[in-house]
């Protein structure tokens, strides 16, 4: 194996027709190019791209334990250019802009608790304590979290504009288009509907905000929890927010959820008032998990909706100040 550097490519190949279009693509993507001889050991980069059409030596797919291989020219799976210029040039940018964000997913473990209002203060206090942040609205038939945060009219592309999109997302052209709010950039579903995971585009989409943020704060759907249900997005996350009652039934359904979110840290907030006998510590010993916040309801919250305000204006609201408390439980503050 060479020496090589992360964040950079490596192309093996003799044919220059293909190097100098392969040469152009690393020049838009920002990446460093080394070029290896056919034949040659795989270099330690982040991506390495083999020329099958010259079969010499070991395919390095098979050879490779580290980094990501993407065959040029020969079989099925393998990248043509130029016809595939656009999908290698996404490859290339990944590669030059590593993901850097602190991914934090937060889900319901009930319906009715406040999910969406807990993700959005939760990235707008990101922002304050100097991370740039984007918040993400991953519910496939919602209406849309932009009008939850009252930015539904300002202009900006939704999920419905972003998976029209061809090729890929060089990490700050889509974070610097989507509407903001609070210091926050949005990716909202809107009255066109929203995303599902499956959606090769809408991973596209997800890994060029992780490049170019600092935090990336998803307001999951409760599907995620269903059994059968697609864990694309759970994958994505480095945390994990279940916000759930205090009751028998939330606390049966937070016992569920715990089952499933085995991937990252769980941080459970438990949604007062209490509906019966059951305090947020019996809900915290029901299902396992440590309590990390109790979320007390917030006067006035739907009324100052229709006002005009939005998630966390109210600046001694127990919303604000729960986020607060969890800032820094959630690898999101120092």
């Amino acid at each position: 194996m060479g020496t090589g550097t992360e964040g950079a490519a490596a192309l093996r190949s003799g044919d220059r027709h293909l190097v100098e279009r392969v040469r152009r693509l690393c020049v838009l993507a920002g990446i460093e190019l080394e070029l290896v001889t056919p034949g040659s050991d795989p270099p330690a980069v982040a991506l390495l791209l083999d020329d099958r059409t010259e079969r010499v030596g070991a395919p390095w797919r098979d050879v490779v334990t580290a980094g990501e291989v993407v065959e040029l020219g020969d079989g099925e799976e393998a990248l043509q250019l130029p016809r595939d210029a656009e999908v290698l040039l996404e490859l290339l940018s990944r590669a030059a802009a590593p993901r850097r964000a602190h991914v934090v997913g937060v889900v319901g473990a009930v319906g009715g608790v406040g999910t969406s209002a807990l993700a959005a203060v939760l990235a707008r206090v990101t922002v304050v304590a100097g991370r740039t942040t984007a918040l993400v609205d991953l519910d496939p038939a919602g209406g849309g979290l932009d009008v939850l945060l009252g930015i539904e009219h300002d202009p900006g592309p939704r999920w419905n504009d972003v998976l029209g999109e061809r090729g890929g997302f060089p990490p700050d052209r889509l974070m610097a288009a989507l509407p903001v709010w609070c210091g926050v950039h949005v990716l909202s579903a809107d009255v066109r509907g929203g995303v599902a995971p499956a959606h090769p585009v809408a991973r596209d989409a997800l890994g060029a905000l992780t490049r170019a943020a600092d935090a990336v704060l998803l307001d999951l759907p409760r599907s995620v929890l269903a059994p059968g249900g697609d864990r694309d997005w759970l994958a994505l996350c480095d945390t994990t927010v279940l916000l759930t009652g205090c009751d028998t039934h939330s606390a049966a359904a937070a016992t569920a959820a715990a089952t499933v979110l085995t991937a990252a840290p769980v941080h459970l907030v438990v949604r007062t008032p209490a509906q019966g006998s059951l305090l947020p510590d019996d809900v915290a010993e029901a299902c396992g998990l440590r309590l990390a916040a109790v979320l007390r309801p917030e006067r006035a919250f739907t009324a100052g909706l229709e006002r005009g305000l939005s998630p966390g204006d109210q600046r001694r609201g127990p919303l604000l100040a729960g986020a607060r408390r969890l800032l820094p439980r959630l690898g999101l503050a120092s």
